[in-house]
């Protein structure tokens, strides 16, 4: 009998520690979220081209260390007014009518929620 209880003794005190692959718990949640690291956005070179040229805005070089980019969305920030065909796509068209410097913001969301931007300048001749 006393074997028996030594060795109940003995499980309840070393116990499921809060790291337990097995039993885990909220904290483990916790820890996971803290570890996510963030995407990294790339909105590309800066460029100078023809007004005659198709200008289009790529963010495929984005990166996502961890996860996977859940959501693409590009903002101009500087320069006459101008059309983003699709503001939510990684490549998109912009519709540019006349010469002048433009600017437009990436931002990357990742399937985590964890955020990056990048901008890109423009200038069309």
């Amino acid at each position: 009998m006393k074997a028996i209880l030594l060795i109940v003794s003995l499980a309840s005190t070393l116990g499921f520690s809060e790291t337990d692959p097995v039993k885990g718990n909220g904290a483990d949640k916790k820890q996971e979220a803290v570890k996510n690291i963030p995407p990294q956005a790339n909105a590309g070179e800066d460029l100078v081209i023809s007004s005659k040229d198709i200008l289009q805005l790529d963010g495929t070089a984005s990166r996502e260390p961890d996860g996977i980019i859940s959501r693409y969305h590009w903002t101009q920030i500087g320069g006459s007014p101008v059309v983003i065909a699709n503001p939510q796509a990684a490549i998109t068209a912009l519709n540019v009518a006349s010469k002048g410097e433009y600017s437009f913001r990436l931002s990357v969301i990742d399937d985590k929620g964890g955020l990056s931007t990048d901008e890109v300048k423009i200038i069309v001749k």
